[in-house]
């Protein structure tokens, strides 16, 4: 037996980017190795609650501590809250090491806990720029964290001008784009009415075309997080597409585009959207690899889109700082949106391993598997 380790989930994104590590590093350790730690908005029935999701035989634990508002006291508080969780858990029962994932607020609360508490702590997807808060949090968890998995060449070379040892960083790839590897190979059916996918608003045949909506709040910039979504319903009512849209990420300016899609379905007649709130991950893919189009802010569409050659439309600056691949388009402003739309959704791109091969969570494992949990010293 190996090193047991507490993989620490904040939110319903982050279960897609550790499930194939998690999978792996069982199957090659057991999975009285691994717990489960399920903390904030990823146990939120109104952001996506994954507990269903866990793997029966992984222990779960949960911490639902999460609070209303997305104001930035009840965003701090929240982070907080967490933080206390888990370290009274820790205090009771102490993993040889912690895993955090990425850049989410909610994520400053483990890594807190861990560096305090003196627990080596693992970091995925350092190195990144997204453009937003999410870069001072990344790069805090990154300073804080003890062993390093990046997703390729280029967020390592950040890593390292950040003054991270190489030593401590191992190129891995985006775990999440395993799962997507897996479901290419699988091509599963579409449900045949967009209806069977739960949420509310249009029931429309999966057979015809449609596009994908995910768009998160800027944080920086609340105007952004009012215009685009107006400028998003618009256009997207005006397409010959059907739409998914999922529910935004609880940051700060969730409420007001919750607010503008509810004023839009009280007053509109919307015949070509499905409103939801999340979806497992493979099923979500699934739908992602038969769309024409993804629109929004969201890293899926840098990541693993690229890895699909799915055509994207980028909006804001959210992901600004991200390395991208050809099938993504920039729009800054939403002048020329409608035409830009029309025009996108019908290209076509190549596959990209930009972001990995499908084999992280492979990678990931052993190297998890091999590693001596430590604390790292800065070298004088």
């Amino acid at each position: 037996m190996h090193s047991k380790i507490d993989f620490v989930i904040t939110a319903r994104p982050s279960w897609s980017r550790v499930k194939s590590i998690i999978e792996n590093y069982a199957n090659l350790n057991g999975s009285n190795s691994i717990r489960i730690l399920l903390v904030g908005s990823a146990v939120s029935n109104r952001f996506g609650n994954i507990e269903s999701q866990m793997p029966a035989e992984i222990r779960t634990e949960i911490f639902p501590t999460l609070r209303e508002g997305d104001d930035f006291t009840n965003i701090t508080l929240s982070v907080l809250d967490g933080a206390s969780a888990l370290a009274r858990f820790w205090g009771n029962s102490r993993p040889d090491s912690v895993f955090v994932v990425a850049d989410r607020v909610e994520t400053l609360g483990v890594s807190l806990s861990a560096a305090a508490m003196q627990i080596p702590l693992i970091h995925l997807q350092g190195g990144e720029v997204s453009g937003s808060i999410d870069d001072k949090i990344r790069d805090t968890n990154t300073k804080l964290a003890d062993l390093h998995l990046t997703t390729n060449e280029f967020t390592k070379e950040n890593l390292l001008k950040i003054g991270e040892s190489t030593d401590n960083i191992k190129v891995i790839g985006c775990p999440s784009i395993d799962i997507l590897n897996e479901r290419i190979s699988l091509r599963k059916k579409l449900f045949s009415y967009s209806e069977l996918y739960g949420g509310v608003g249009s029931n429309f045949s999966t057979a015809l075309p449609y596009g994908v909506i995910l768009f998160h709040p800027d944080t920086h910039s609340e105007s952004a997080s009012e215009a685009w979504p107006r400028a998003i319903l618009e256009t997207a009512l005006a397409a010959n597409l059907n739409w998914f849209w999922f529910w935004p990420n609880p940051d700060h300016g969730s409420e007001i585009i919750s607010k503008i899609i509810r004023k839009y379905r009280e007053s509109t007649d919307i015949k070509n959207i499905r409103f939801l709130k999340n979806l497992p991950p493979e099923v979500f893919m699934d739908l992602t690899l038969n769309a024409n189009v993804l629109v929004g802010n969201s890293s899926y569409g840098i990541r693993e889109a690229s890895f699909i050659g799915l055509p994207v439309i980028n909006l804001g600056n959210r992901q600004r700082g991200r390395d991208r691949f050809e099938n993504t388009l920039d729009l800054i402003t939403v002048k020329n949106f409608e035409s830009e739309l029309r025009k996108w959704s019908d290209m076509k791109f190549s596959k990209s391993t930009l972001y990995g091969d499908g084999m992280a969570g492979k990678y990931a494992a052993k190297i998890l598997l091999e590693w001596k949990p430590f604390l790292k010293i800065r070298k004088i």
